[in-house]
C-alpha cells in the first residue's frame, strides 16, 4: 500500500512499539502523516481518527438484541430474489457493473490520483466536446456525468496540488460539456447554473483561458434570448481589459458583433468582427481545438454572416455564408444549418422568397440536422420574417411543423450539439 501511494514510502513503516501503541489505543496524537496516507489507503472511506479510535460498544443500539442469521430464512431470502426475475435484478445490478470500476479506482485514487487515472479524464473531456458536434446530449450526458462523479470523489480528499489542480480543471470543462447540453435543450436555467459551476471552478484552478471560456459559452443565453444589451454588458468588461489572443477571446468578439448587428450599429459591427477574425488568427495552434468547447474559424464565419444578415447585407451574406459552410463538416448537426438560415433570411429581406423558402427548409430536412433549442430558435425567427413579408411556401410549413426541441434525457440515438 505504501509503494501505491508514494514509492519513496516504502521501508517507511512505523516501529514496533509505535505500531504496538496502535493496536492498544494509546496514542495522544495521530501517528506520522505518512504513515496516515497509508492506513487511509489500506481502509477507503475511513479516516485515521476512526480507525484508532477505541472501541465504542454504544455505536450499536444496546436495545437490539444481536442474533446470527438463520441459515434457512437466507436461503429463503435468496430464492426470493431470483424469483424477482432476471429484469429486476439486471436493474439493481446495472449500477453496480456500471460504477464498480470507477468506484474501486475511487478506493485506490483516494488520496493520490494517479496520472495514468488524470490522463484518462483530460483526454475524456476533449472526446466528450468532439462528439458534442455530431451527438445528442443524451449520448454524452451519462459519460460526462459519471466523469464528474470521479472527480468530485476524487477531490473529497485532498490531492497533491498539481493532480488538484488538474482535476478542478478538468472538472470546469466538464461542467461546460453538461451546460452546452442544457442550453441545446432550452434548459437555460440549469445550463446557467452549470457555466457558473465551470466559472468557479476553472477560478480555483487559476485557469483564465478555461474562465473566459465559461464566460463565453454563458453569452450564448442571452444572445438566444434576443437581449443583444444583455450580451455587451457581460462580454465588454473583459474584453476591455483583455491582452493576449485565445478563441474564448475570439468568440466574445464573435458575440459582440452579433449584439451590434442585431441593434443596427454597422460600423460596431464590422470592428468587432474583424477583431473576431484577427484575434482568432493570432492564437496559438495548440489553443485552436475542435469541438463543442472551443471557437473555429468556421464559427467566426458563421457569425459575420449572421451579422450582415441582420443587416440586411445580401451580398456580404452570401459571401460570409459561401465561405463558412466549405469551411463547416457538412454532418455537423447544427451550425451548417444555422448558416443556411441567416443566408435564407437575408433572401427574405431582398424579397427572394421562394429560393429563401427553399434553403430553409433543406437546412431543416438535412439528415445531420438536430432540432436543438438554436434551430428551432433561427427557424422561428425565419418564419416571422415570412409573416411580415405575407408570403409563404407549404414545403416551409410542412418542415416547420415537425420541427421539436429534443430531451436530452429521452432521445435516442441521433446527433445534437450547439450553435
Amino acid at each position: 500500500m505504501a509503494r501505491s501511494v508514494d514509492r519513496r514510502l516504502v521501508g517507511s513503516s512505523p516501529s514496533r512499539e509505535a505500531y504496538g501503541r496502535w493496536l492498544k489505543g494509546h496514542l495522544k496524537t495521530k501517528p506520522h502523516a505518512d504513515h496516515c496516507r497509508v492506513l487511509e489507503r489500506m481502509f477507503p472511506g475511513h479516516t485515521v481518527a476512526e480507525l484508532l479510535a477505541p472501541y465504542d460498544p454504544g455505536g450499536e443500539d444496546p436495545g437490539v438484541q444481536q442474533t446470527r442469521p438463520d441459515p434457512r430464512e437466507a436461503a429463503t431470502n435468496r430464492r426470493e430474489v431470483f424469483q424477482l426475475g432476471a429484469t429486476t435484478m439486471a436493474l439493481g445490478l446495472t449500477e453496480s457493473i456500471l460504477r464498480g470500476p470507477d468506484l474501486f479506482e475511487q478506493a485506490l485514487d483516494s488520496s493520490n490520483v494517479g496520472e495514468a487515472r488524470l490522463l484518462y479524464l483530460e483526454s475524456a473531456v476533449d472526446r466528450l466536446a468532439q462528439k458534442m458536434e455530431k451527438a445528442h446530449p443524451a449520448s454524452v450526458l451519462p459519460e460526462t456525468l459519471l466523469c464528474l462523479t470521479s472527480i468530485r470523489e476524487l477531490l473529497a480528499h485532498r490531492q497533491l496540488t498539481d493532480a488538484q489542480r488538474r482535476l478542478v480543471r478538468v472538472g470546469a470543462s466538464l461542467s461546460l460539456v453538461v451546460g452546452v447540453a442544457m442550453f441545446c435543450a432550452n434548459q437555460f436555467p440549469l445550463a446557467r447554473r452549470w457555466y457558473a459551476a465551470a466559472t468557479r471552478a476553472a477560478e480555483e484552478a487559476g485557469d483564465q483561458r478555461l474562465s473566459d471560456l465559461a464566460l463565453a459559452n454563458t453569452a450564448l443565453l442571452p444572445t438566444y434570448s434576443g437581449d443583444a444589451p444583455g450580451v455587451l454588458a457581460l462580454v465588454t468588461p473583459r474584453l476591455e481589459q483583455v491582452t493576449g489572443a485565445t478563441p474564448a477571446i475570439a468568440w466574445m468578439w464573435g458575440f459582440a458583433a452579433l449584439a451590434h448587428a442585431s441593434l443596427g450599429d454597422r460600423d460596431a459591427f464590422e470592428r468587432a468582427i474583424s477583431r473576431s477574425r484577427t484575434t482568432l488568427e493570432r492564437c496559438e495552434p495548440a489553443h485552436q481545438q475542435s469541438g463543442a468547447l472551443s471557437f473555429q474559424p468556421q464559427r467566426q464565419m458563421f457569425y459575420e454572416t449572421r451579422g450582415r444578415a441582420d443587416l440586411g447585407d445580401l451580398e456580404g451574406t452570401a459571401d460570409a455564408a459561401t465561405r463558412a459552410l466549405a469551411a463547416y463538416d457538412p454532418t455537423d448537426n447544427a451550425d451548417p444549418a444555422l448558416v443556411r438560415f441567416a443566408y435564407a433570411c437575408a433572401l427574405v429581406k431582398a424579397g427572394e422568397i421562394e429560393e429563401a423558402c427553399h434553403i430553409a427548409t433543406a437546412a431543416i430536412r438535412d439528415p445531420s440536422t438536430c432540432p436543438s433549442h438554436v434551430v428551432v430558435v433561427r427557424a422561428h425567427e425565419f418564419d416571422a420574417l415570412l409573416a411580415t413579408s405575407g408570403s409563404v411556401t407549404a414545403d416551409w410549413q410542412e418542415a416547420l411543423s415537425e420541427l421539436r426541441v429534443p430531451n436530452p434525457t429521452t432521445l435516442p440515438a441521433g446527433s445534437l450539439a450547439r450553435g
